[in-house]
């Protein structure tokens, strides 16, 4: 009550007096002289007057889109099965022709060979040699390359006037082309190269010779089979300038150790001839064999 009335009597006294100032042109230590306010109650501002700044994150989710892919039908099914079958089988039915169409076949034939050699009116020398002969034959389809090549060395004693003797080399490589006409006859062409060295030993003189023959020469070949008997059989006939005549012939009996054709044990007969200017030799005899195709 007391404050209230020195107020009231400050106010009419500073309005009345021409030095009137206001309030707010007061400092804190008039304010608190004049009991304007109360020290103990003065909040410090600037001490109080921090702030914590709350930063809002937004957190954003990223949400994968997903791709619904288009759902088939029965029909569309059964479809892609099918295409995805057929290709399977198309795939192995181009294996199952080129096994069928490609073959190699290897062969080994052992021959108690004879050699004879022909001069008119003069000396007929022989000699015998067991040698082994080495065959090829590659088919694909219709075609058909076959390899073949002998090498056989003899002996020829006291058959040159004065009971002389002479030695030769042979050597008779064949490469022939064969077309199979059907499943019983291939015919064709073959190069043949022939080489002969011999060396003829005339008291103590010994006089070399050698001969090189290449021609070519026609063939065909025939086969015929049942159940797990095999028979093949063939002639060729080739000359040249220089060849009076060449020719061949053989016969062998098969049989199939395996029903899928892949093992044959086969033996016959084999002669291969040559005439070289009133020249002939004769090979020829018995053979042995076992083929193998892959």
């Amino acid at each position: 009550m007391k404050k209230i009335v020195i107020i009231s009597s400050l106010t009419l006294t500073l309005f009345a007096s021409d030095g009137y100032v206001p309030l707010s042109n007061l400092s804190d230590k008039q304010k608190e002289e004049y009991n304007f306010i109360d020290k103990n109650n003065v909040i410090n501002l600037e001490e109080n007057n921090s702030y914590e700044k709350v930063e809002k994150v937004q957190a954003f989710e990223e949400k994968k889109e997903l791709k619904k892919e288009p759902t088939k039908t029965d029909e569309e099914f059964i479809e892609d099965y099918k295409k995805q079958n057929i290709l399977k089988d198309e795939k192995k039915e181009s294996s199952t022709f080129f096994s069928q169409d490609f073959s190699i076949t290897p062969k080994l034939s052992y021959s108690y060979l004879t050699v004879d050699g022909y001069y008119p009116h003069k000396v007929r020398p022989e000699d015998r040699k067991n040698i082994i002969i080495p065959e090829l034959l590659i088919r694909y389809k219709n075609h058909i390359l076959k390899y073949e090549q002998i090498k056989v060395k003899t002996y020829f004693e006291k058959v040159i006037i004065g009971d002389n003797d002479f030695d030769m080399k042979t050597s008779w490589q064949k490469l022939a082309y064969l077309y199979q006409y059907n499943e019983n006859v291939n015919f064709g062409l073959a190069y043949n190269i022939y080489k002969s060295d011999s060396n003829v030993y005339y008291n103590t003189l010994t006089i070399p010779y050698e001969e090189r023959e290449k021609f070519a020469s026609l063939e065909v070949n025939f086969k015929n089979q049942e159940n797990n008997l095999l028979a093949e059989y063939g002639i060729s006939y080739g000359k040249n300038h220089e060849i009076d005549y060449s020719y061949e012939y053989y016969l062998t009996l098969g049989y199939k150790l395996l029903d899928n054709d892949k093992l044959i044990f086969n033996a016959g007969y084999k002669n291969k001839t040559i005439s070289i200017e009133d020249l002939k030799f004769k090979y020829e005899g018995p053979v042995i064999g076992i083929s193998s195709t892959f």
